[in-house]
């Protein structure tokens, strides 16, 4: 049976794209994190990591972002952001270590570390997945 393939294209968020935050946290991020195109999609990461509900009662904190002007991305194809092993983050690997590291499927925050950093040597602004 063949493999899908994986594709690793550059694009342009256009300005005025409305991007959207979602945390139980009633603060703006500091470090580089996650947007959603859609409020639906961000409301599910109003919870804690692993947890159904908020772990300080707060309830969602939603922050609406929009470009003011064409943000650099590289867009991962297909369910790249699915956390499983087997191949979905593949691509990410190879572009930050130049080899699979299932492993690693877990550490979001280095892998996200560590694309910003491989990323910003090409003008990147951010990454689809």
């Amino acid at each position: 049976m063949p493999f899908p393939g994986h594709n690793i294209v550059p694009g342009v968020v256009p300005i005025g794209t409305l991007l959207y935050h979602g945390t139980y946290k009633n603060q703006i991020p500091e470090v580089p994190d996650w947007t959603a195109t859609d409020p639906e999609h961000a409301y599910l990461f109003c919870r804690a990591e692993g947890s159904h509900t908020s772990p300080n009662g707060l309830g969602c904190w939603q922050l609406t972002l929009v470009a003011t002007r064409p943000l650099k991305v590289l867009y991962f194809d297909g369910s790249s952001a699915a956390k499983m092993v087997g191949g979905p983050m593949d691509s990410q690997d190879l572009v930050i270590w130049g080899r699979v590291r299932p492993e690693c499927v877990w550490n979001e925050r280095e892998k996200a570390d560590k694309l910003c950093k491989w990323g910003k040597r090409y003008g990147l602004d951010g990454f689809v997945r």
